[in-house]
């Protein structure tokens, strides 16, 4: 007799215990999101910058670096706001509806109104709307993708018994929330609701993971916080020595601080590395890597781990045929003679006794992936599918069940003008040889013998051992209605989601770049191993662990040796996260793939998140920092390389910026403890700094790549952006810098008086001190410009190698910038603008001179030191 279901006092009384939805986790408000962009130490610095220059007077100073400050809040903002929406989406896939029976009648009723107790109905095409113990099944197959990862549906079995310790995928007397009902009937009853269920687990997990800042972020946050107490430091040490040592006036030695806290600070390096990441990141998109944000580029390019789902990202998710068994005789699907009988006939009971179709408008199969295989093997082969299928209509079946482990259909076959019914079985060889009493080879139909069910059951039996998945063949002829018994074998297909092409490569590429490779799957461990095996991402079984024995282990256990394995098979989102974060324990810089909502929490604690975008679900989507346009492993590689390109082109940069800031310390330094005036304004230093560097460092920022970086070992991120040979650049190279600048600022005097008073007399005289800050700012801007062609530029003398100038948008902005600096000299409102003296041509040519003579010098130094490490590195 069937259920009544609920009473309606039963449901109000069960309704207080809540409605079955998710929880969402706290929503960042928009003012929460752009007061976070300010945390940056380096912004802070700026804003500072920008309070003291307005206080005093330089309203042109303190605009222009609000601005900077401005542009870098937003571009933030806009790329937060388009992120963590993980939870969000976790609700727009549940079902609306869900089918009960209450009060003796089957009623549909709003999902969200479910009760633990609820009587539900299953049907092909509805979401489950509920986690549910199956109480009846009627060849149920339930896609649970998006719970597990695994795209083959789970045939469904309430006779079953499973408890908490089996994995999710083997829970066959099971049905869960948000999960798909692919095929056949089933009715089951409502355990648990809301945030209880397997997804509501999964929504609480990524509420609960807080993301890490990334390797740049830290440090550029140290090099920021370390210019600013350097900053402080030298101001202070400026004010107190033109205090109490020169007796400069108070409001004039403001002045001198702030232009010297100005040259400290980069101001352009937040804006350089928000722009170059954000380049990154349409660069990306072309090789389709989706980069959702700016610093997951960088973080690319530090991965030494990449944990990967199997299932269309390593395999092409499409179940290919690969053995056939026929006439005593495994043979390997290319190399089956096709007019072979036996074969025909084999050939032709797998396409009948199937429920796959091939759509003309898309020319793809349509269907389950284990029937879709021999319709793919047909086109691939150019068997002529619809001329086989002309001939074949069925009139009768026998569905498949969990019990019975057999399909069967009953056909007419129209073959030479007669007309003959056959009966096709297909299912586990266990359960078809076993009906069977004859057998068909190159001889015809004859007797089955114990010899040939010994044969054809060693080799379903090799083949499964090899992660294939085998299927048995039988039929009968002259049947009304489709029988089970007494039929005649014909033989065996095996079949796998064989590895993408190229994947095997890609892996001994990321072997050989010194990045591990680790299967995560939802697939059995055995099969799980064969594909980890052939694509050389394991060599031994005892590298394979299965979630069952991760949760058998001692997490402290797990996370010492986790370093041990390379696939991680049949695991739950627990295991996953515990995965991450064992890597991660060792200081992995952690890459994760994934696709189903079972992802998303992984996704989220990795070091970067990626996703499929063709195969994903929105909620891995949302939880991932990129998304695979094409869902293949080969595109992280790329994006790998691409992250480590970028990342070296961000030090380039960063190594620019702060060698041109080092060197302007240098020169106002020198300068003013000396007892000289300050050898440039403020407004000068900031247009020498936003102009004439920070175009540059841009320019540096998106420099050509080179496939060669995949040669090198990943970074080591605890090292920091920088090492101790580019800090030693940075010091040389603005030391020289400084140096000439100053040359040049002493040199208008030197050249009408000599040597002599050289303090006194430019302090007291205005329009030279103008003079000698006009030589001073543009030999400083112009060295600037051409000294990124010898941060640039790596093992050989700068300005001599084509590498030297195969960055186009560097050669069009050094050209316009030097050219933009002689403008000021020569157009008379500009020049005012900036505080300079009227200069001729032959003070132009001294100028570019002593400018062009700092960066050879620079750049023979430079490279001298190169060859210098390269020879104590060979030595060690």
């Amino acid at each position: 007799m069937k259920t009544k279901g609920l009473t309606s006092a039963e449901v109000l009384e069960r309704a207080k215990d809540g409605k079955n939805v998710l929880t969402q986790g706290k929503k960042k408000s928009l003012f929460s999101v752009i007061l976070s962009q300010f945390a940056s130490p380096l912004l802070i610095l700026l804003i500072v910058a920008a309070v003291i220059s307005i206080a005093t007077g330089e309203l042109i100073d303190g605009i222009i670096i609000i601005i900077v400050v401005l542009a870098n809040v937003i571009i933030g903002t806009l790329q937060e706001l388009s992120a963590e929406k993980s939870v969000e989406a976790l609700k727009q896939i549940n079902a609306s509806t869900a089918v009960v029976i209450r009060d003796g009648a089957e009623k549909e009723i709003p999902a969200s109104a479910l009760v633990v107790g609820d009587y539900v109905i299953l049907e092909a095409g509805r979401v489950i709307p509920a986690d549910l113990h199956l109480v009846q099944t009627s060849s149920l197959k339930v896609n649970e993708s998006a719970l597990t990862g695994e795209s083959l549906a789970v045939e469904k079995d309430c006779n079953d018994k499973s408890d908490e310790k089996t994995p999710l995928g083997d829970r066959r007397d099971k049905a869960f929330m948000s999960t798909l009902v692919e095929y056949g009937r089933g009715e089951g009853i409502v355990e648990r609701i809301g945030d209880n269920t397997q997804i509501g687990k999964i929504s609480g997990m990524l509420n609960s993971i807080t993301k890490q800042e990334t390797p740049l972020q830290k440090n550029l946050n140290s090099i920021s916080m370390v210019l600013g107490i350097a900053g402080v430091v030298l101001c202070i040490l400026m004010f107190v020595c033109q205090i109490f040592i020169y007796d400069t006036e108070i409001i004039e030695t403001l002045m001198i601080s702030i232009a010297f806290a100005v040259a400290v600070i980069p101001e352009g390096l937040a804006t350089v590395v928000t722009l170059v990441l954000s380049a990154g990141i349409q660069k990306m998109s072309k090789r389709n890597a989706i980069v959702k944000q700016l610093h997951a580029v960088e973080t690319l390019g530090a991965v030494n781990v990449i944990c990967s789902d199997k299932t269309g990202t390593l395999t092409q998710n499409k179940m290919t045929v690969v053995r056939w068994y026929l006439c005593g005789e495994e043979k390997e699907a290319g190399k089956v003679k096709t007019e072979d009988p036996v074969f025909s006939k084999l050939l032709t009971g797998f396409l009948a006794c199937n429920d796959a179709k091939y759509s003309e408008e898309t020319g793809e199969e349509i269907g389950d992936p284990t029937e879709t295989a021999f319709i793919k093997y047909v086109k691939d082969n150019k068997l002529g599918y619809d001329e086989i299928m002309s001939g074949i209509s069925r009139f009768d079946e026998i569905p498949f069940d969990s019990d019975r482990k057999m399909m069967t259909t009953l056909d007419r076959v129209e073959k030479s003008g007669n007309t003959l019914n056959v009966s096709f079985t297909k299912g586990a060889i266990d359960s078809v040889i076993v009906n069977c009493d004859r057998i068909l080879d190159e001889k015809g139909v004859r007797k089955i013998t114990n010899e040939d069910v010994l044969l054809a059951s060693h080799c379903a039996e090799k083949m499964s051992s090899e992660a294939l998945r085998v299927l048995a063949l039988a039929y009968r002829e002259g049947d009304e209605k489709p029988q089970e018994k007494d039929m005649i074998f014909a033989g065996l297909a095996a079949m796998i989601d064989p590895p993408k092409e190229g994947v095997k490569e890609t892996v001994d590429q990321c072997h050989h770049a010194g990045i591990d490779v680790a299967m995560i799957t939802g697939d059995h461990k055995i099969t799980a191993f064969a594909i980890a095996k052939e694509l050389d991402i394991a060599t031994d079984i005892s590298q394979s662990i299965s979630g069952a024995e991760i949760d058998a282990t001692d997490p402290e256990e797990f996370r010492k040796n986790v370093l041990n394995y390379r696939v991680f098979a049949r695991v739950s989102p627990e295991n996953k996260v515990q995965i991450v974060q064992a890597f991660q324990s060792h200081g992995k810089i952690c890459s994760m793939t994934g696709d189903g909502v079972n992802d998303a929490p992984s996704l989220k604690a990795a070091d970067i998140g990626v996703a499929m975008g063709i195969g994903g679900t929105e909620v891995a989507k949302d939880a991932a920092e990129m998304i695979l346009v094409d869902d293949n492993f080969i595109t992280i590689k790329n994006a790998v390389m691409e992250g480590r390109n970028l990342f070296n082109n961000i030090k380039k940069s960063v190594v620019y910026l702060l060698r041109s800031n080092f060197g302007e310390v240098v020169l106002m330094a020198s300068a003013i403890f000396a007892g000289l005036s300050a050898p440039l304004s403020t407004i000068q230093i900031l247009w020498v700094n936003l102009l004439t560097d920070t175009a540059p460092s841009l320019a540096l920022g998106m420099d050509v790549g080179s496939d060669a970086v995949m040669n090198e070992k990943p970074r080591d991120v605890k090292s920091g952006i920088l090492n101790k040979g580019d800090y030693l650049n940075i010091v040389i190279q603005g030391v020289i810098s400084g140096c000439a600048a100053l040359f040049a600022f002493l040199f208008p005097y030197i050249a009408r008086y000599g040597a002599n008073d050289i303090a006194g007399v430019i302090g007291s005289d205005p329009e030279l001190l103008k003079l000698c800050r006009t030589y001073c700012f543009s030999t400083l801007a112009i060295n600037e410009l051409l000294m990124a062609y010898v941060c640039k530029t790596k093992g050989s003398l700068a300005f001599a190698t084509k590498e030297s100038w195969n960055n186009k948008v560097l050669n069009s902005i050094t050209l316009v910038g030097i050219v933009l600096q002689l403008s000021v000299l020569v157009i008379s409102p500009l020049r005012s603008l900036l505080k300079l003296a009227e200069v001729g041509i032959g003070d132009i040519l001294i100028i570019i001179l002593i400018a062009v003579a700092g960066v050879l010098v620079n750049a023979a130094i430079t490279l001298a030191k190169e060859r210098l490490d390269i020879k104590k590195e060979r030595n060690i």
